[in-house]
């Protein structure tokens, strides 16, 4: 066999290999590709799961926020002469930068056995809501005090309730707030407050 067909074979079997070579690498990389979608997906997946709080992730993110219930009471109209109902009080802090003087607290509550009820004001027709919200504005309840400064906390949010079965737990969470400026601040996670806590068992 010639030179020249020798070299020629040489060449056929070298293009050979470089097209086995490449169909390899395109192959990885479509494997490749198809890996990082999928990862893409599942990461994707994994954020939305992520998004969903627990009640105690919940509870901790809304204390760090501009306004928060600082804690909750449940007051029973025979413990005390100035109380014709039964009610559900809050105590809200102000830990914004501004004079805040309205503001919308946000209701739940719950059963011995950490079930969801229906709250029922006094004299309503109805069954009730597992949501209950009330406005506050410290302007128009008359009384020295006109708006809530920062640092400050406020401990007469008092909302009347007839219930039964008796209320036992409650959650409350700040809807939103306007402050002596005008300047307004809308809760991001009330929809999260409403997705744990509105019609749901603790437990």
């Amino acid at each position: 066999m010639g030179n020249k067909n020798r070299t020629s074979i040489i060449a056929i079997i070298v293009l050979v290999v470089l097209i086995a070579v490449s169909g390899a690498v395109l192959a990885v990389t479509t494997i490749r590709d198809k890996n990082g979608s999928d990862t893409t997906s599942e990461t994707v997946q994994n954020s939305s799961i992520a998004a969903v709080m627990t009640n105690g992730e919940l509870d901790r993110q809304l204390a760090l926020q501009p306004m928060y219930t600082d804690g909750v009471k449940y007051y029973y109209a025979t413990s005390s002469p100035q109380l014709q109902h039964d009610a559900m009080g809050a105590t809200v802090r102000n830990n914004s930068d501004v004079n805040i003087q309205s503001f919308v607290i946000a209701f739940c509550a719950f059963d011995d056995k950490g079930e969801p009820i229906k709250i029922k004001q006094p004299d309503e027709n109805g069954e009730g809501a597992f949501i209950r919200t009330i406005s506050y504005d410290l302007s128009q309840v008359g009384g020295d005090k006109k708006f809530i400064t920062p640092s400050e906390s406020f401990d007469n949010v008092v909302f009347y309730v007839a219930n039964e079965p008796q209320i036992v737990t409650i959650k409350a969470c700040v809807k939103s707030y306007e402050s002596v400026d005008k300047i307004s601040w809308s809760n991001p996670l009330y929809e999260n407050f409403k997705k744990n806590y509105s019609g749901k068992s603790l437990n």
